[in-house]
């Protein structure tokens, strides 16, 4: 291809990986370290050279993820060829619902089917298996999800024919059923196959570490001939295999697509120095380091704050004050209850600079109590947790990350989930206990090391403060549990930790008499 100036925006690892011109690329990207610019600059810089006809395919996981990139795309600098007719941008669904729809003639599913919603899925469920209850039905649905995601060159089991005979006859198909049709039709079709490949030379994908089998055999069957892949990941961020998402796939690109080069992007602009590393040190803890070290670009050390509360709900009470102390006190009341006081350093963020993550929704209970005592202006974003509850089974397998307003100055409460691809000033992680990080409760023990992956996407929300919090005494299902400190945390050097204890109350005769000495 043509040479270019490299822009000022790109350091010399993202222009390697715009730039590269050898076949199919798979580049690793951890946080912070420029993977949406890089991607989108590398969309452009392959669309300059498109052969005459053709056009590029950009698929994300999330429709915000997607129309993040329509937008940087369409801010396209002066001189450069037009992007609006060249690249296709959309999630996988939205790309294979467009597959079914546009040769609807060539499969067996009813010509004008509708995706089912959430509550037609249950409502349906109930026909299908009239006999369970439930959870029953809960976790029946889930076992449909994980075969049309991952087993679907098994034979199909009974339970799954009844479900999808009744989706069928109300003209329904769910999300799995997208994906799952239209690789069947690629299959069956070479038709059809040829005809995309013919239309798209050169097929980018997001989040590759999140990819599942169904997904990775679409792909392989899409590149082929002159059409080549670049996708884009990090594997320390791969979080959703509960889901069906599966790790190997980002660790096979090189087989699964011969010729493939892997490049990495080390420089981190996100993160502070001490962050950065515990947050390293928490990975290496794994034994099975996949990427190589990231290096701190800020030029702050930054602060990591190890805090221990009786309870949960001093714990919510440590972070409430913290947040008041932050943003130099939101009422007469902070001053009243001696929570701010005049020599601690405040006002350096706003509500909107601050997260607090949690691995189960039920902890959110005592945050928002506190938080609303005192009056700090919050918001909830995203409901992905895996919480545990005989009557919420849908709730072991979180949603995808709903993005928070930033237009307004809240204070944003979220799952470690829904917190990824974001990023903050300051983040509490809160319950960083055993039980809880890494979560084995109520009968369920997650993968441990999915679970350290997902302490890391918390940790490296941060920027300038990370606070990791625990509770010696938490109230969880009707039960009180006492639980030690997440293992996840001993991983990190004490060199990098500060250890805080909360600020005591002062009482009401001492600050009257403070007050008197005034005068």
């Amino acid at each position: 291809m043509g040479t270019c100036m490299r822009p000022n925006k790109l350091n010399s690892l993202q222009w390697e990986a715009v730039t590269h011109d050898k076949g199919h690329l798979l580049i690793v990207a951890g946080p912070g370290t420029g993977k949406t610019h890089t991607l989108t600059q590398r969309v452009r810089y392959i669309i300059r050279n498109l052969p005459g006809g053709k056009k590029v395919l950009a698929i994300t996981f999330t429709h915000k993820a997607a129309e993040e990139m329509r937008q940087r795309l369409s801010q396209q600098p002066a001189g450069v060829a037009a992007i609006d007719g060249a690249v296709t941008v959309g999630t996988f669904h939205q790309f294979c619902m467009d597959i079914l729809r546009s040769f609807a003639d060539k499969t067996d599913l009813p010509r004008d089917f509708q995706l089912a919603s959430p509550e037609q899925i249950e409502t349906l469920s109930r026909q299908a298996w009239p006999e369970k209850t439930n959870k029953e039905r809960r976790l029946s649905l889930i076992d449909v999800s994980e075969w049309k995601a991952a087993a679907y060159d098994a034979p199909m089991p009974a339970g799954v024919q009844s479900y999808n005979k009744i989706l069928r006859k109300e003209a329904l198909l769910d999300f799995d059923d997208l994906l799952l049709e239209a690789l069947m039709l690629l299959r069956k079709d070479p038709g059809i196959l040829a005809a995309l490949r013919g239309t798209y030379a050169h097929i980018f994908v997001d989040e590759y570490q999140d990819i599942n089998a169904v997904q990775r055999d679409i792909l392989k069957m899409l590149v082929g001939g002159e059409t080549a892949i670049t996708a884009i990941g990090d594997p320390n961020q791969a979080i959703y295999g509960f889901r069906g998402s599966d790790l190997r796939y980002f660790e096979r690109f090189a087989n699964d697509f011969p010729e493939a080069t892997v490049l990495s992007l080390t420089d981190n602009y996100r993160s502070a120095k001490n962050i950065l590393s515990a947050s390293s040190q928490v990975m290496a803890g794994a034994g099975n380091v996949r990427v190589s070290a990231l290096t701190a670009r800020m030029y702050s050390e930054g602060r990591l704050i190890i805090h221990s509360a009786a309870t949960d709900h001093a714990e919510a009470e440590y972070v409430t004050h913290q947040i008041e102390r932050m943003v130099g006190g939101v009422s007469l009341f902070s001053f009243d209850s001696a929570r701010v006081a005049g020599h601690e350093q405040q006002g350096n963020w706003s509500f909107g600079d601050i997260a607090v993550l949690y691995r189960l929704n039920s902890q959110r209970v005592a945050l928002q109590k506190a938080l609303d005592r005192s009056g700090i202006p919050y918001q909830v974003s995203g409901s992905a947790a895996l919480d545990i509850s005989e009557e919420t089974i849908d709730q072991f397998y979180p949603s995808r990350p709903v993005e928070p307003d930033i237009s307004v100055e809240k204070v944003s409460l979220m799952t470690l989930h829904a917190s990824k691809g974001l990023e903050f000033p300051v983040v509490f992680v809160v319950g960083c206990e055993e039980n809880i990080l890494p979560l084995a409760m109520g009968g369920l023990t997650a993968d441990i090391e999915e679970e350290r992956r997902l302490f890391y996407v918390g940790m490296t929300r941060a920027k300038e403060a990370l606070f990791l919090t625990r509770a010696e005494r938490r109230f969880l299902y009707g039960q009180t549990h006492r639980n030690g400190p997440s293992l996840f945390l001993s991983d990190i050097e004490e060199e990098l930790k500060e250890y805080e204890q909360p600020l005591k109350k002062k009482r009401r005769h001492q600050k009257d008499d403070e007050q008197l000495s005034l005068f």
